[in-house]
């Protein structure tokens, strides 16, 4: 029962899963250790990474995710997924990865049929703005969540053209809220900055991108307030490292472990104060339908 802020009962539950490319397996341990202990998630947002996961866990595939992941044996496999796109916007097209990952083993098609609410964000170029996309066909959503500038070329439909979420909102703490989550457990995957000194172009734009977004992140947690943070600490797990999915879930497990009695202290409260809307970031935000 809900009495203005105050809620009565158990409270409804939200994944905020945030960005970070290959470290993006690290969810799969949080969920896996919120399952262990029977703690049900409710709803799910997420940006990039996050978005990927969000989409196998909203559809209830987190196994047929973890089995697809046996493909990933090396960088010779994650390259084997990916298509180079030169004019296209971004080094990779993005188009094989469609076919091999996501139409493979992804076994819903549209956000309807998905077992749990779900949404992703996704920054369209052409107005400068974040998009939430919480309706329609799942695919292009997906897609367009992931297109990280300059690696994947932009998702283009109808004026729009979409990269990345993470520009904008690593972890989808509002959209989460949003969706109806009353309690969110958010996971940053980039709140430990790498300690190795960048040198090479690669790793000059890659820590320029984690710079960014750990201030974004920062402002986040301050403004939208979510009721826990897990942070997994994945310094060896690389931006294409997809290859090390088993060290990145054993990280997410941990993280999320080292914060159980914290998270059970919440969401098993029976009377629960959720912030006020006056703490939530006021931002352009735009909602499209595929």
């Amino acid at each position: 029962m809900r009495l203005g802020n105050i809620i009565i009962g158990k409270p409804k539950i939200g994944l905020a899963l945030g960005s970070g490319s290959a470290r993006g397996w690290a969810h799969i341990g949080v969920i896996k250790a919120l399952e262990e202990y029977n703690i049900e998630v409710d709803v799910i947002a997420g940006t990039s990474a996050g978005g990927v996961v969000g989409a196998f866990c909203a559809a209830d595939a987190i196994p047929i995710l973890e089995e697809s992941l046996k493909n990933f044996r090396s960088l010779k496999d994650t390259i084997a997924h990916l298509d180079l796109g030169i004019g296209s916007g971004g080094i990779i097209t993005g188009k094989r990865w469609w076919k091999k990952f996501l139409e493979t083993y992804l076994p819903v098609r549209n956000f309807s049929e998905l077992k749990k609410p779900f949404g992703v964000v996704a920054v369209d170029l052409v107005t400068m703005q974040e998009v939430h996309i919480i309706k329609g066909e799942l695919m292009p959503a997906i897609r367009s969540t992931i297109a990280v500038p300059g690696f994947f070329s932009p998702f283009e439909y109808k004026n729009y053209k979409f990269v990345d979420g993470g520009i904008l909102n690593p972890v989808p703490i509002d959209l989460t809220r949003k969706l109806g989550a009353e309690v969110v457990i958010a996971v940053d995957l980039n709140a430990r900055p790498e300690t190795i000194i960048p040198s090479s172009m690669r790793e000059i734009f890659l820590r320029s991108i984690e710079i960014m977004q750990h201030r974004i992140n920062y402002d986040n947690k301050i403004f939208a307030k979510p009721d826990i943070v897990i942070e997994p600490d994945l310094d060896e797990v690389e931006f294409l490292d997809y290859h090390k999915h088993q060290i990145a879930i054993a990280e997410g497990y941990r993280a999320t472990m080292e914060k159980m009695d914290e998270i059970l202290k919440i969401v098993k409260a029976k009377i629960k104060k959720l912030p006020s809307k006056k703490y939530y970031l006021h931002k352009p935000i735009q909602s499209i339908e595929y």
